[in-house]
């Protein structure tokens, strides 16, 4: 039995910078940052690959720290534990 994980994060758009160009797929993060018990501000970053064209020019012309909500499939990179998402949609939030 197949199951998909799908879900949906919100965060600010961060561009990954690479050198490395990858013609397959866009690659950005959203930021997510979260106050946390001491005071301080926790900043994590999911990384997405954008693998559909209309997504890949909508993220490549949005500035940095543009608020988006994403959803997509959620996979983890064999041997790194790394979690990536596989974007299916992208909002920008107002």
């Amino acid at each position: 039995m197949r199951v998909d994980n799908i879900v949906t994060v919100s965060g600010l758009l961060h561009h990954i910078k690479s050198e490395k160009k990858n013609d397959k797929y866009f690659p950005f993060s959203v930021k997510q940052e979260t106050p946390w018990y001491d005071g301080t501000v926790r900043k994590d970053f999911l990384v997405s690959r954008a693998f559909i064209p209309d997504i890949q020019e909508l993220v490549k012309n949005l500035p940095e720290g543009t608020p988006l909500k994403v959803q997509g499939t959620l996979q983890s990179s064999l041997g790194s534990g790394e979690m990536y998402i596989y974007v299916q949609e992208v909002e920008t939030i107002v």
